[in-house]
């Protein structure tokens, strides 16, 4: 085999293995995007989510009980990963690394109370200020599709 063909080769494995193991990372919330399930204005990014599929589909949310909501009609595809912003920060975060408190003292926009963290310190600093529930995630669906 000649050396350009090799390096053809090895540069098109090269360009499979990236492009499958690439990140998958949310996107920003637009001023104009709107909840994919109940269709109203994301207009409160601390309780956006989103749901990205492998094949780059995004579906954005305004509460995270429109999130689980979705996922409970539609079976998503392997590989789909979930969003939740941190309530003080508006940091992205993987869902099941995220902490959860559930607070009837913070109106959300659909009313689900559900609060999300990116570290523990904020939970406690949330919990001081407003108290709730924590919860974790295992019981997520549980909370919000009651």
């Amino acid at each position: 085999m000649s050396p350009k063909i090799k390096t053809i080769i090895v540069s098109i494995l090269a360009l499979l293995v990236y492009s499958c193991s690439k990140e998958i990372k949310p996107e920003e919330i637009e001023p104009h995007d709107i909840c994919y399930l109940c269709k109203m204005a994301i207009s409160q990014l601390n309780f956006a989510t989103e749901t990205i599929t492998p094949a780059g589909e995004v579906y954005k949310f305004d509460d995270i009980g429109c999130m689980i909501e979705f996922k409970k009609m539609r079976e998503l595809p392997n590989g789909s990963v979930m969003f939740v912003r941190d309530f003080y920060t508006n940091e992205w975060v993987r869902i099941e690394n995220a902490y959860f408190v559930r607070s009837e003292k913070i109106q959300t926009p659909m009313n689900y109370f559900i609060v999300t963290f990116k570290t523990r310190e904020s939970v406690e600093k949330f919990l001081n200020e407003y108290g709730g529930e924590e919860f974790p995630y295992e019981q997520l669906e549980i909370k919000i599709l009651k």
